[in-house]
């Protein structure tokens, strides 16, 4: 059978874990502290809790121990502080069982006992929390969390004392484990007693203590210590109090964690950012990104690229003659070299488009955290280092894309330019017979081709125009077919750079925003599994 405490110690842990991941380490660090704190109290086993005594200098604490007793326990001295460490009043039936639990409090001094009404509770004369001596406070600051039960201990002049309603403030989680004694009854009347029985309860319930416990005795006098005891004796089910306090120890810690991220306790997480918002943030961001690697730009590039590989192969002399000018002037390289374009996406302006969308996002993302967690979130969104992340992310898609852009070649290329070179041989016999003709001065005899509506023309003159008109329609077919692949090729490709930009604007620009939703989440999952 699943244990339900493993069950929200590895909830915590996660939550902690999650919390950690996201820059949050004192949270996460108080988490697991008390995760630990958990698993070795639950590890002490036996039925006995643990009650402390707890209160400000010379409210009577150790004498109250001394009126339970019935003798003295504790020495009550003139000087104060009286307490100088923690005292434990234990059955002496259970002082073997709880030793491991008094040893991990670093309890060294025990008085035993034999009154069976309180066997199944170890009670505590702690250090007064006011103590001018910080070794004291110190001492009572380390217990309190580790013990099961806590009886706050005042007077009629001390009970609305600020720092022990400061510290009940902070236990409020704890409240089922708490109660709350006014001693020195002796010197109220009964009018004043049932009045500062009634102020007391609603301070308490104005500190978070919605159900308080109130008693008003006299430690000297005796009254009132009989009922005390008694619903001492009827809290002693120290399996419910320890399980109280074994949950209450963990929804205290979770929801520290859920405090830190701003998950509600009970309601369902709402995103830092409105998706409305981040999807606009993304939109902005990707635009400014795409201004500057201007994918349209390289399409024009590749189609260029496209166009001049295939004159190359497929050209007639005069287009390969261009081709081969373009090449060593440098002209094909500045507008037909996709490749160098798409790395050279820098030379065409700033991220500042990019960068600034994305700024405003995780700033206004992070604006719904406590103010305490936000240095430590911002960072794990990234918003420090988002312009050399980016920068580095936007080299990587380019130079991805660069090294497999391919400029395509066509079987049907090099077919036309075997044309087009008997073509341009065709030009050349042509032109070389017109000179011979103007170098013999007409006396050499030429054919004549009879041609539909031109009528007769000399041979020379019909290779010569035939061979330029095939030259040129060819270049045109090779031009319609290149132009067609390069437009194939450049969608390819402009969907690739857009597609990739995209992809790391969201994934980088906005991945710390994801990791600490997903954190958020984490968090709100444990807050789930504590209930």
């Amino acid at each position: 059978m699943i244990d339900p405490l493993e069950v929200r110690l590895e909830s915590l842990r996660s939550a902690a874990a999650a919390a950690r991941s996201i820059g949050l380490a004192d949270a996460a660090d108080a988490a697991e502290a008390a995760a630990a704190r958990v698993g070795e109290r639950a590890g002490f086993g036996g039925e006995a809790y643990v009650m402390a005594l707890a209160g400000g200098t010379g409210v009577g604490k150790s004498s109250l121990l001394n009126a339970l007793a019935g003798h003295t326990v504790s020495a009550v001295r003139a000087v104060r502080p009286t307490t100088d460490e923690p005292l434990a009043w234990v059955a002496a039936s259970r002082r073997e069982e709880v030793a491991p639990l008094l040893a991990w409090l670093g309890v060294r001094h025990v008085v035993e006992h034999a009154d069976p009404t309180l066997s199944a509770a170890v009670i505590l004369d702690l250090p007064d929390i006011d103590s001018v001596r910080t070794e004291h406070r110190a001492r009572v600051d380390e217990l309190l969390p580790r013990i099961d039960a806590v009886t706050w201990v005042g007077d009629p002049e001390k009970y609305d004392d600020g720092r022990l309603h400061g510290y009940i403030r902070s236990m409020d989680e704890h409240a089922d484990r708490m109660q709350f004694v006014v001693n020195k009854a002796d010197r109220l009347t009964d009018a004043q007693r049932v009045a500062v029985a009634d102020d007391l309860a609603s301070r308490l319930v104005a500190s978070g203590i919605p159900h308080p416990r109130v008693h008003v005795l006299s430690a000297i006098a005796g009254d009132g210590v009989n009922e005390w005891k008694a619903d001492l004796a009827g809290a002693s089910e120290a399996k419910a109090v320890l399980a109280a306090k074994r949950t209450a120890d963990l929804g205290e810690a979770i929801g520290a964690l859920a405090d830190a991220v701003a998950v509600p306790r009970r309601d369902a997480v709402t995103p830092l950012l409105d998706p409305r918002r981040l999807e606009r943030g993304i939109d902005e961001a990707t635009n400014g990104a795409l201004a500057v690697v201007d994918p349209a730009g390289v399409g024009r590039q590749v189609r260029s690229a496209v166009l001049a590989r295939a004159r190359g192969s497929g050209g007639s002399l005069l287009g390969r003659a261009v081709a081969l000018l373009g090449w060593l002037t440098g002209q094909r390289r500045r507008s037909a070299d996709p490749s160098a374009y798409l790395l050279g996406w820098r030379r065409r302006g700033t991220l500042g488009r990019v960068l600034n969308p994305v700024r405003a996002a995780l700033v206004e993302a992070a604006a719904a955290l406590p103010p305490a967690a936000r240095p430590a979130v911002l960072d794990a969104l990234g918003a420090d280092s988002v312009e050399a992340v980016v920068t580095r992310v936007l080299d990587e898609v380019t130079t991805e894309a660069a090294a497999d852009l391919r400029i395509p070649r066509s079987a049907v290329w090099p077919v036309v330019g075997a044309l087009q070179l008997g073509i341009g041989a065709i030009f050349v016999l042509a032109l070389a017979w017109y000179v011979t003709l103007f170098v013999a001065g007409g006396q050499v005899p030429v054919a004549v081709v009879e041609l539909p509506l031109l009528g007769p023309l000399p041979m020379p003159l019909v290779l010569l125009a035939g061979s330029v008109l095939a030259s040129a329609l060819l270049g045109w077919l090779v031009g319609l077919h290149a132009g067609v692949v390069g437009r194939r090729l450049a969608a390819r490709v402009t969907a690739r750079v857009v597609d990739g930009v995209r992809r790391a604007v969201t994934e980088v620009g906005f991945g710390g925003l994801a990791r600490v939703e997903a954190a958020r989440r984490a968090i709100a999952d444990a807050v789930a599994s504590a209930e």
